[in-house]
């Protein structure tokens, strides 16, 4: 039985992953096992008798062995890494001494250090680029979403790593590009529209590819490049080349061959009492020669109030310019306007400005706030003065031009924060046009999705008779901040992937749009309706106090962000607050 005991033991002793060393208090070694004669290259008769201090030369491992005994001791034998665990046995005044090899593991949590930081790396490099990257495993969870994609998304890179496509996005496994390129084993290509959260119009490239390693699909990553100048740049080509065609139309029509416009009063659609009014008083401003300024909100429409207002006027067989004043440069936006002479600076050609080209006309300045508080001062001694003066020239050139200008703004404000000169405003606002946003004009709704319907189903070959009651229930509960702009692009959006449907469903909405639709309904129904009680405008009163006041408890007192939140502009919001007497 011993003898079957010893066998057995010395079956364990042998076999052991560990090294194993026996030896006593003068450091003679009595015994080892297998491992450990590998461990030191020899084999154990000759280690056997041999002094472990010669083996292993640390000071640090005979102070352990003082201690009778101690437990993760670290040792460097040469090239290899070791840890010990140290046992004393006082009857024997034996030491048991176990080794083990973490050589390997040292190297391997090195690499991982490296791949981590080489990763980390990566993510820096791909935050950089401009543009959007989106990256998913083969759960379709995000791996990678970068700083570019999360700002045309409005969404927080951090906040959607790691979560599924589905938890993102209201998409499933047949509307959404990645899923569907993950699933299908195929590259797709699309374009889409969506609104940034200051209702902003983003016209994005999508390029989405499976990612195959070894033959196994592992994933799917998407590349989306924002084209929104180049498609406005492409749009304004298009629109030259049409102007260069055609016979010119009969004197009473207004061509855009004449006089550079596209609109006039009868292309404004609407129904409702609010956008009658201003109509009206943009029909009536257009017979003077007074300078405008149209206030609206981003997609409101102010540029086609604008070119309504020159048809109407007696200016209308004269140009219409207009140029945006935050697209360019300081410098560049000045020689626009004034002109330059050669010599002036290098590379100079002498070419009149838009003051001199819109001679006769009307001269339309979009975003007016936008321009710099320098080149407004000189904007406005050209309006007092009437006289302009190219750039390096010393003649003054006499003009006769009605300055239309536009603001996204309320100009009260945008003079507080010193993005507007007061005395210009004065000069620009001889006649002041507000055009109200969407969500303030509801009872428009009908008739501009109609008239968008059958504006872009001919164009896309597709019949549509209209929308379904609960996505027209959507859009009457939504905010628009994209304005009417907004709404032509989702309608456009969703005429795109009708098949034979003949009116537009949920299904058909863009997935950004749905789920801010889905954002907003999460919101109302957390709040007890119930407890309201009165006439139905005095419950929605209440209701928008308690959106507003959670919206600025979310925001932490932030009126830009809680604005955003609500799909309302600052200026309106500001306003609200003020109504309903509401402090942070």
């Amino acid at each position: 039985m011993d003898e079957q005991f010893r066998l057995s033991f010395l079956d364990v002793w042998n076999h052991s992953f560990e090294s194993i060393i026996l030896f006593n208090e003068q450091g003679t070694i009595l015994s080892l096992n297998r491992p450990a004669a590998r461990l030191f290259s020899e084999s154990p008769s000759t280690l056997n008798g041999a002094s472990i201090y010669e083996l292993i030369p640390s000071e640090d491992f005979k102070k352990c062995l003082q201690k009778k005994g101690k437990t993760g001791v670290s040792i460097l034998l040469g090239t290899k890494q070791l840890v010990a665990n140290i046992s004393f046995f006082e009857n024997n005044e034996l030491y048991l001494l176990f080794l083990k090899d973490i050589s390997q593991v040292q190297l391997l949590q090195h690499q991982i250090q490296e791949l981590k930081k080489t990763k980390q790396l990566f993510n820096l490099i791909l935050d950089q680029l401009e543009e959007g990257i989106s990256v998913i495993d083969e759960q379709g969870r995000l791996l990678f979403y970068n700083l570019k994609a999360g700002e045309m998304d409005t969404l927080e890179p951090e906040a959607v790593r790691n979560k599924r496509v589905q938890d993102v996005w209201n998409v499933d496994e047949n509307t959404s590009t990645l899923l569907t390129s993950l699933r299908t084993r195929r590259t797709l290509h699309h374009r889409e529209t969506k609104f940034s959260s200051h209702g902003k119009a983003i016209t994005t490239l999508a390029r989405t590819v499976p990612l195959v390693l070894n033959e196994n699909v592992s994933g799917a990553i998407e590349i989306l490049k924002d084209i929104t100048e180049q498609k406005h740049l492409s749009d304004t080509i298009l629109q030259l080349q049409k102007q260069g065609k055609g016979d010119l139309e009969s004197s009473n029509s207004f061509s855009s061959q004449k006089n550079n416009t596209r609109f006039q009063f009868e292309d404004i659609i609407f129904s409702s009492r609010e956008m009658a009014q201003s109509v009206e008083q943009a029909r009536r401003s257009a017979r003077s020669k007074s300078n405008i300024l149209i206030v609206g909100e981003t997609g409101t429409g102010k540029e086609l109030f604008a070119q309504s207002i020159h048809n109407e006027s007696p200016r209308k067989d004269k140009p219409f310019i207009a140029q945006n004043c935050a697209a360019l440069p300081e410098s560049l936006l000045e020689s626009l306007l004034f002109g330059t002479t050669a010599g002036s600076f290098t590379g100079a050609v002498n070419r009149p400005g838009l003051f001199e080209q819109a001679q006769g006309g009307s001269l339309m300045l979009d975003e007016i706030n936008s321009m710099s508080i320098n080149l407004q001062a000189k904007l406005l001694r050209v309006i007092q003065e009437r006289k302009v003066q190219r750039l390096g020239s010393t003649k003054v050139i006499d003009i006769d031009v009605r300055i239309v200008a536009t603001m996204n703004e309320e100009p009260l404000e945008a003079i507080a924060n010193q993005r507007l000169r007061e005395d210009l405003y004065y000069r620009l606002g001889v006649v002041n046009l507000v055009i109200p946003p969407l969500r303030n004009r509801k009872e428009d709704l009908r008739v501009l999705i109609d008239h968008f319907i059958t504006k872009h189903a001919d164009l896309l070959d597709v019949q549509v008779d209209g929308v379904d009651q609960d996505v027209f229930h959507y859009f009457m509960n939504f905010g628009w901040p994209g304005n009417v702009r907004q709404l032509e692009h989702v309608i456009e959006g969703c005429l795109n992937l009708v098949y034979d449907e003949r009116t537009i469903g949920f299904n058909h909405l863009p997935p950004i749009f749905k789920n801010k639709i889905q954002q907003a309904e999460s919101t109302l129904s957390h709040e007890p309706l119930s407890s309201f009680s009165g006439s139905l405008p005095e419950q929605i009163e209440r209701l928008e106090r308690v959106m507003i006041e959670q919206a600025m408890n979310h925001a932490q007192g932030n009126i830009t962000k809680a604005a955003e939140q609500l799909g309302i502009s600052r200026q309106n919001l500001n306003y609200k607050l003020k109504k309903f007497q509401i402090f942070f």
